[in-house]
């Protein structure tokens, strides 16, 4: 006998929980698989040992800043820091189904990230697709991290900021700077925004 019930949606404070959980996870496994402590990432990362371990426990949100700094200190791209994804059998891809694409949602921040390109073992050009709600932004300090970065607008508008100084983007206009320059973004309008954004990491020897 089948018994037919609705499933409730999960609360959204539930949901972020789970975000940040498997956020956390994802750090700590990519940490220990590179032989590193808690105190050797703080350090190469520019970040605080607390913070660090309560990322890495779910306790606290990463911010999109907070994330680019730990890729720094792991030597790694931003997208290995998503959900790892289903690999081919040469562990590279040509094609990026919808259905696979790996995503992370900043809940706190109000951005989500969705990576466009393929799995690749050493990723040096990445897209994203990223989704900036009203308010949401990378945080109120600028940050650097490796490579450079480019994108377009395609629905809305953000401001971006780069060396202190702000460019007001509505949808068609782009960008490009390297990521060594203090950058840092918001949406300060009343729309979704959502913005092609590519990054670009120098192959390390």
């Amino acid at each position: 006998m089948t018994i037919d019930a609705e499933i409730e949606p999960k609360p959204a404070k539930t949901a972020k929980r789970d975000t940040d959980l498997i956020v956390g996870e994802r750090i700590r496994h990519l940490r220990l698989a590179r032989g590193q402590s808690i105190k050797n990432l703080a350090s190469g990362a520019g970040l605080s040992t607390a913070l660090i371990s309560q990322i890495e426990r779910g306790i606290s949100s990463a911010s999109v800043r907070v994330l680019a700094k730990l890729a720094d200190g792991l030597d790694i791209a931003i997208s290995d820091l998503f959900e790892p994804a289903l690999e081919d059998g040469d562990g590279d891809r040509i094609v990026a189904r919808v259905r696979d694409r790996r995503r992370i949602n900043l809940d706190a921040t109000g951005v989500t990230k969705e990576l466009l390109t393929p799995f690749s073992r050493e990723p040096r050009l990445d897209i994203y697709m990223m989704t900036i709600e009203p308010d949401g932004s990378s945080g109120q300090d600028p940050y650097v991290h490796q490579g450079e970065e480019a994108g377009v607008v395609l629905e809305g508008g953000i401001e971006l900021y780069v060396d202190n100084r702000q460019y007001i983007l509505g949808e068609g206009d782009s960008f490009r700077f390297a990521s060594n320059r203090p950058h840092r973004y918001l949406n300060a309008g009343r729309k979704t925004a959502r913005v092609i954004w590519t990054l670009y990491r120098e192959a390390t020897e």
